[in-house]
């Protein structure tokens, strides 16, 4: 199985716990959710399976996915319902799964949909508009899952608990897909 290109989706990686995935997934979506509907995702390969709050469209042994619908329970899939994604989903995949877990998403949006993903691991299988991995200032090194994806085109971010080191105007949307701006872009 070959790599699946989606400009459409914008993929964020964390070094670890905390890294403020999820936040700058928030902060992207408030900014582009008025003018743009946007998917937004969670993947986790960890099993917690906490459907309060969603409906549950696929539960098996190894991949289990949710729309969360309700924006107030403080997870990460209603935090970026909260900020403004049109549909957010809580997927819980084993790896074998993850090659599948997009095409699921993709026969549930239209063509003229933007994506936001919190995923590590499904950089492996797709390749994004952008690919951000985030790391906490101050953290010890780079982790072992982190060093694996730093192989893939990747904007490294930082960030201090409260702000990263990303300018969100150099982020853009140029025929439904995700771009950043740099001196050498013509958009």
């Amino acid at each position: 199985m070959g790599i699946l290109k989606l400009p459409q989706l914008l993929l964020i990686a964390g070094n670890g716990r905390d890294s403020g995935k999820t936040t700058l997934a928030c902060l992207i979506i408030q900014k582009f959710s008025p003018d743009h509907p946007i998917i937004a995702l969670k993947i986790s390969p960890d099993k917690h399976r906490i459907a309060t709050g969603g409906k549950v469209i696929r539960d098996m042994e190894n991949l289990y996915i949710a729309e969360e619908t309700d924006a107030g329970t403080g997870k990460d899939s209603s935090r970026m319902l909260e900020a403004g994604a049109s549909r957010s989903f809580f997927i819980c995949s084993g790896e074998d799964q993850l090659p599948g877990v997009m095409d699921k998403i993709l026969e549930l949006a239209d063509d003229n949909i933007l994506f936001i993903c919190e995923s590590g691991g499904l950089r492996r299988f797709v390749e994004p508009g952008l690919f951000f991995i985030v790391g906490r200032e101050g953290s010890a090194g780079i982790k072992p899952g982190t060093q694996n994806l730093m192989k893939f085109h990747h904007i490294w971010l930082t960030f201090d608990g409260r702000h990263f080191n990303l300018n969100l105007n150099e982020i853009v949307i140029h025929h439904n897909s995700w771009k950043k701006i740099t001196d050498h872009d013509i958009v």
